[in-house]
């Protein structure tokens, strides 16, 4: 339609000419409002993504300071945890300590008694005069010295162990005498 774009021609056009060139403009007038049509279209599609796009992002810029912000009072938490744990252990070590000292005094305690007094075990049985006497004496002392009581002694109830059995034997020997 180049024929129709100077003003002289439209000027000089016949009525069939300016017919056809009425004809080619609103033909091209109702091409260019499809495409702007289609324009807008596009547009409003580019927006709409474009708001979703802001959208997502705003929520994962919020997700990700929540995010943010839990792992600081994790952090905070596992922090004041820490610092009870070590406390629970510094208290710990004294108390072993402590405990530590204890046991060395009762040991001291224990190595002041003379060494003849562990080898003179008919002390614990002295006045039994019966098998039934012994046996009960016997049994009052391993309550007192067995090694699972929290002061019992392993050595000294060996001794009161042989002690016990040597007696045994002389009541054994002498009932059957």
């Amino acid at each position: 339609m180049e024929k129709f774009i100077s003003e002289e021609r439209i000027d000089k056009a016949t009525e069939e000419e300016l017919f056809e060139m009425k004809l080619w403009i609103y033909k091209e007038s109702q091409r260019l409002e499809q495409e702007q049509m289609a324009v807008d279209r596009k547009v409003a599609e580019i927006e709409a993504e474009m708001k979703k796009f802001r959208d997502r992002f705003q929520f994962e810029r919020s997700r990700l300071e929540h995010d943010k912000q839990k792992l600081q009072d994790d952090k905070a938490l596992f922090d004041q945890q820490i610092e009870i744990l070590k406390e629970g252990f510094d208290k710990l070590n004294i108390d072993k300590k402590k405990l530590e000292r204890e046991r060395k005094k009762l040991e001291q305690e224990k190595g002041y008694l003379r060494e003849d007094e562990y080898s003179r075990a008919e002390i614990f049985f002295q006045g039994v005069n019966s098998l039934l006497a012994l046996k009960k004496r016997y049994r009052d002392l391993m309550k007192i010295y067995h090694p699972d009581n929290l002061c019992g002694d392993h050595k000294l109830c060996d001794i009161i162990n042989e002690e016990y059995n040597v007696l045994l034997r002389q009541f054994d020997a002498y009932m059957k005498a």
